[in-house]
């Protein structure tokens, strides 16, 4: 073949790789626009409910794309309203209630010679945690103030364990800790001091343990060894108001919003709660922080 027959080819045969290099270029910068309205509706579809506000997604993009997230916002919107009307409810219900337990709690008080004294204030103190948990439970619904910061888990849980024995409490650490991690402190703390007033309720004690799941996650674990709850209730006792029963006795413990409070604050943070029973008897409660490239191992 001449040399300019061959040169030509070889132009021919660049040209046409450049074009199809820059066709399959084109091409993917499409797909992509065209799917990214559909990746930000699968991102909102996991938000809505856990935070208090969203924000609305785009109606523009191709025609399918735009009627999917019209539909999705009316969705959001309807159910934004519908959970502030809840919300806005159950605090008036609650700060409504303060005034006439502290009243009832009052008198009941005075009375020096009152033979049901004692079992009526009981019951009066625990109405009076049932309305502040409800006002907690409220609060705690559009929480979106705290800004996350990196914190040094040992010193941080160390701080929560040495406030419990302070108080006499037989709270411990089991196993070593160490690593910073960027979550919300005030409900970080909080969630683990739901956990640790539980193992305390049951059991009369606590281990707090931190490890490293296989996906990269920090796992802080509060464990005890008191009845444990059956597997099939782990699901149905972070639900709000849903009390369980002792398994050794008849009664009902609690007024069944701490742990829907925890795992508020847990989804406010992109971290998930796990309840396990543990061998040889006892629970396992478990907040599972989300592996965050600002974290340090």
């Amino acid at each position: 073949m001449p040399f300019g027959d061959l040169l030509r080819t070889q132009v021919m045969l660049m040209t046409f790789a450049g074009a199809t290099l820059i066709g399959l270029t084109l091409t993917a910068v499409v797909i992509r626009q065209t799917l990214r309205p559909f990746s930000d509706l699968a991102v909102a579809a996991k938000r809505l409910g856990t935070e208090g506000s969203l924000e609305r997604l785009p109606e523009s993009g191709p025609c399918e794309a735009s009627v999917v997230a019209k539909a999705f916002n009316t969705i959001s919107e309807r159910v934004s309203r519908q959970v502030e009307e809840r919300i806005r409810l159950l605090t008036a219900f609650s700060h409504d209630m303060q005034t006439p337990i502290t009243r009832m709690r009052l008198r009941v008080e005075l009375a020096e010679h009152f033979p049901e004294r004692e079992k009526l204030l009981r019951d009066l103190r625990e109405a009076e945690r049932l309305v502040r948990d409800g006002i907690a439970y409220a609060k705690n619904s559009h929480i979106t103030s705290e800004h996350e910061t990196p914190v040094d888990l040992r010193a941080f849980i160390e701080s929560i364990v040495f406030d419990y024995r302070d108080t006499g409490r037989d709270v411990s650490v089991n196993g070593a800790i160490q690593g910073v991690r960027t979550v919300k402190p005030a409900a970080l703390r909080r969630i683990l001091s739901n956990f640790i007033d539980n193992a305390l309720k049951f059991a009369g004690a606590a281990e707090i343990a931190v490890r490293i799941n296989a996906a990269g996650e920090t796992v802080v674990a509060v464990m005890d060894r008191g009845p444990g709850i059956a597997p099939d209730k782990f699901d149905t006792v972070m639900e709000p108001f849903v009390k369980l029963q002792h398994r050794s006795t008849d009664q009902t413990t609690g007024v069944g919003l701490g742990l829907a409070i925890a795992r508020q604050l847990a989804c406010e943070m992109n971290a998930s709660l796990l309840l396990e029973n543990r061998l040889g008897g006892g629970l396992s409660a478990q907040i599972v922080l989300a592996k965050n490239n600002a974290d340090e191992a």
